[in-house]
């Protein structure tokens, strides 16, 4: 009886630890940013990332009453390149670029496993650095307008383990960000604001995103040890 309810559950933790992605943010903050697909994006190939593909996602998340325009959102969304991290410079409405009048620089590191999808790769001044093992680096300044277009950029491919930085510096002219400029986004039957903080005196923030256990697989686990330990009691 034992090695059947064991063969059961096994799968089962799998399927959850396969099927969620929670990603922990530190930092500008602390909160666990809950995964969820939105369909359509990044389906083409590394490192570009559509205008459409913006547009869909903004319109998502303003479907959910979270408002993009002004702000500097992150959120993990499950997609065909996996799990990935989508930082939102702004809302794009999907007619492109209509005039600059708005930049952010950023430095972000990541393992070099994940792949790195950019909006405007023929536009903005970015540059990756991959060295031949270890982590990735991502130096770039996003360029937009402040009425009707954006900009941004994803990490994905992303497993339990993995771990991310980044490093935002508020260049002169990013006009349209809000004092709150930075955004977390996770889903709870439906997208939702955790929380949100804005650039530093200096002009800065810094903090990191790590992927963590789902708690549906962290609950399995902890029946599964419930049950052995039953078990051995008897």
């Amino acid at each position: 009886m034992y090695t059947k309810q064991a063969i059961i559950l096994i799968p089962t933790i799998l399927v959850a630890n396969t099927l969620a992605g929670i990603v922990q943010i530190d930092g500008a903050g602390s909160y666990q940013l809950q995964s969820h697909a939105i369909n359509g994006i990044l389906d083409g190939a590394a490192p570009f990332l559509s205008t459409d593909d913006l547009a869909t996602i903004h319109q998502e998340l303003n479907g959910w009453g979270v408002e993009t325009n002004g702000k500097i959102t992150l959120l993990p969304i499950n997609t065909p390149a996996g799990l990935a991290l989508f930082t939102l410079m702004d809302q794009e409405t999907g007619g492109g670029d209509s005039g600059i009048d708005a930049s952010v620089g950023i430095v972000s590191t990541a393992s070099n496993s994940l792949s790195m999808y950019i909006n405007d790769a023929t536009q903005d001044a970015w540059n990756l650095i991959q060295p031949p093992f270890g982590s990735q680096s991502l130096g770039a300044t996003f360029v937009w307008g402040s009425i009707g277009s954006g900009d941004g950029f994803a990490w994905a491919g992303m497993e339990y383990g993995d771990a991310l930085s980044y490093n935002f510096s508020s260049i002169e002219g990013d006009g349209g960000l809000d004092a709150e400029a930075f955004q977390f986004v996770s889903w709870d039957e439906g997208w939702k604001i955790l929380g949100s903080d804005g650039f530093k005196t200096d002009g800065s923030q810094v903090f990191t995103g790590s992927v963590v256990p789902a708690p549906p697989a962290a609950l399995l686990l902890t029946v599964f040890a419930l049950n052995r330990r039953r078990r051995r009691n008897n």
